[in-house]
């Protein structure tokens, strides 16, 4: 960004609008906060993710001068009744100095500090007192002033904390912007508004408005990906116009897409996220101890910053005296010797109303401490990446909040029994759809390609058609799957289950609909599939293990009857519900019908290598273990089987030492004699531990 100074017309020369008119008020606010605009032009707009896309590096400053660009371009564009003359000035300035009270790395820093602000008293402090000194002059009342401050401090809204360190220049320097523009007091309110009220300020929204309007085309630009450049006469002009017709196409919606397609492509990259999260628990550490001085957040620019907490220096050259563990850490994160790959990620899964990091503690069973939520990554090679979903899909309930949480591990240090620990404390909040990402996730750790799916659609529909055929009866009169749930719903220990609205959706929406049309087979198929996704622990409670073991007896009165290639199906269904009644371990998971996929292969074999159950559980002793059981009802079982098997049991084990492995293959006691209860035969496969 180059100033280009002429007396009649100063401009800057940009590299995403090529020129914009420098103001009076530019040059004013710049001149007056010099240092902390400096500081902006060492500050990343991208704030951490070039650090590891290595792509897209340009200023605050420049994103800056271009948010003005866009403010100009907006008021130049709207009438005086939309925008009144008395709050152009105001919007003005918001606008200005909007950025200032950014951090080195921006968002994963501020993050940061909240982060360490709740797990020290010294730091919350410092933060509040600048917090609640601009609330006390926003005019909030007690109420929202208080949801706004809780906002902050749980995370939930940690994007907005920067507004209130730039608010609290405004407040600072009041004296200087009053001066220089003969401003009332009353327009500091409205400054202060434009900053921090996402609520109820219209100041607040043009920001929002103008703010995307610059990153996302400069993004776009900078990431070399499909550039847009919009005219701010048609994005002003146009897009913030009622339109007369719905079926209108606008330049804000443009906008919106393009964001979605670089929250998708860059800020939400799976490396990006680890990467971030590890940072910030780093820099959250060194926050909280003994020498950390809070005014190096405000004093450094990204490079500063960087060396502070990876050279323990400061630009002074300075020993910083910070935790050398840590600072090691960040020096091992920066030079990438530190790699954690996604296991898998879960959005919109709801908990009861609690903050991000009290979740935190809660999957990772852990009472709250200093420091536990910060080390565990290093500890235990798991990261839990756990963010607020702003916007949802399905409804919430009151007392529910719904956040995203993204599993992770250290590709030099897996454990699974780490792994499994935090399944189990999924699995009394996941849906359907949440186990079914889950399952694919762990498949593609155990697949030696490193890709793999799930064909478990056999093994519904037997089941589907077994308990239709229960509901059938004259015993059950209908009333077999709605008895069952019924039971389901009042174990209370599982309660949270059903604050998620897909099961809910589906266990209390299908129930109604077998109801309307009898016997709708697709409604069986759905409700099996939610049975099999259920925690296996919550169907083995006297009243729910009754139904489970019903429908296995039934499974093995009907083999006998079902055509030779439908029997095959049959016996798995048998086996995986054997599996689910099994009550002989601390926690279980099943996976069924999980297919290594092989795209090296030709199409006829790409996918050849199925295995019918795959028993993952917590043994009483706290261990983890695998156990893979191939079905079979040929006579030839060992040769259709055996080396898969090993192939299968030695890629788990190489990538997971500490899992005690077994493989086994499942047969029919005596099929000559129509005896299909399962027989377990060994392999000599799997035996470390």
């Amino acid at each position: 960004m180059k100033n280009i100074m002429n007396r009649r017309n100063p401009v800057r020369y940009d590299p995403l609008y090529r020129v914009i008119d420098e103001t009076d008020e530019m040059r004013f606010i710049e001149g007056t906060f010099k240092e902390l605009f400096d500081n902006l032009k060492g500050i990343n707009n991208l704030g951490i993710i070039p650090e590891v896309l290595e792509m897209a590096k340009y200023s605050k400053y420049e994103h800056h001068s271009g948010v003005m660009y866009q403010i100009n371009s907006l008021l130049e564009c709207v009438d005086k009744e939309m925008i009144p003359e008395r709050y152009r000035l105001p919007l003005k300035l918001s606008a200005l100095l909007l950025h200032v009270g950014h951090l080195p790395f921006t968002y994963s820093t501020e993050r940061s500090l909240l982060v360490a602000a709740n797990l020290s008293d010294k730091v919350k402090d410092a933060i509040e007192k600048k917090i609640q000194k601009v609330l006390k002059e926003s005019g909030f009342k007690a109420k929202k002033k208080k949801k706004h401050f809780e906002a902050l401090f749980s995370l939930k809204k940690y994007k907005v904390i920067y507004k209130y360190f730039s608010a609290y220049e405004v407040i600072d320097n009041w004296g200087k912007l009053k001066n220089k523009y003969s401003l009332i007091d009353i327009k500091k309110r409205v400054i202060i508004n434009n900053m921090i009220d996402y609520e109820d300020s219209d100041g607040y929204n043009f920001l929002l408005l103008v703010d995307k309007a610059d990153f996302v085309q400069r993004d776009a630009l900078y990431f070399g990906t499909a550039r847009i450049d919009i005219s701010p006469k048609h994005l002003y002009g146009r897009s913030l116009v009622k339109l007369e017709s719905e079926f209108s196409v606008d330049e804000k919606n443009l906008i919106e897409s393009n964001l979605r397609y670089l929250k998708g492509r860059f800020y939400e990259d799976y490396e990006v996220r680890w990467f971030t999260r590890l940072y910030e628990k780093i820099v959250a550490s060194l926050i909280i101890s003994n020498n950390f001085k809070l005014d190096w957040l405000k004093e450094f620019n990204d490079l500063e910053f960087k060396e502070l907490i990876t050279e323990n220096i400061t630009p002074q050259n300075r020993k910083a005296g910070l935790p050398p563990t840590w600072t090691e850490r960040a020096m091992a994160l920066f030079k990438r010797k530190i790699q954690f790959s996604l296991i898998f990620n879960l959005s919109e899964i709801s908990f009861e109303n609690q903050s991000g990091i009290d979740l935190e503690y809660k999957l990772l069973q852990k009472d709250p401490s200093k420091r536990g939520v910060l080390s565990y990554p290093f500890d235990k090679g798991i990261l839990l990446d756990i963010d607020y979903n702003e916007e949802t899909k399905y409804p919430i309930y009151s007392d529910s909040q719904s956040f995203s949480v993204g599993v992770f591990q250290d590709t030099s240090n897996k454990k699974f029994i780490e792994l499994l620990k935090i399944v189990k404390q999924l699995s009394y909040y996941c849906s359907i759809s949440h186990v079914d990402n889950i399952r694919k996730g762990l498949c593609r750790q155990f697949s030696w390609t490193g890709s793999a799916r799930i064909d478990n659609d056999a093994v519904i529909e037997v089941i589907a058609k077994v308990i239709q055929n229960i509901e059938k009866s004259p015993q059950e009169k209908g009333k077999f799957m709605e008895n069952f749930f019924t039971n389901i719903l009042e174990i209370k220990t599982f309660d949270e289950l059903w604050h998620n609205f897909e099961n809910s959706f589906i266990w209390l929406g299908e129930i109604k609909q077998l109801r309307k049309a009898k016997y709708l087979f697709d409604s069986y198929k759905l409700l099996v599939k939610g049975i099999l996704n259920l925690p296996v622990r919550l169907l083995h409670y006297k009243h729910t293990y009754s139904f489970i073991d019903k429908i296995y007896n039934e499974i093995i009165k009907q083999i006998p009857n079902e055509s030779n290639d439908k029997k095959g199906d049959y016996f798995e269904a048998l086996w995986f519900l054997n599996r689910l009644r099994d009550d002989k371990t601390a926690f279980r998971f099943l996976i069924s019908g999980m297919v290594v996929v092989d795209p090296t292969k030709p199409k006829f074999k790409i996918d050849e290598n199925e295995f019918d159950v795959i028993d993952l559980f917590i043994n009483r002793s706290g261990k983890a273990e695998c156990w893979i059981y191939a079905c079979s009802i040929a006579g030839n079982y060992r040769d259709n089987n055996e080396e898969k098997l090993k192939k299968l049991a030695k890629t788990i084990h190489d990538r997971y030492p500490d899992l005690i492995i077994r493989a086994r293959y499942v047969i029919p006691k005596d099929k000559a004699r129509n005896n299909w209860s399962p027989e377990v035969k060994e392999t000599g496969v799997g035996t470390w531990n």
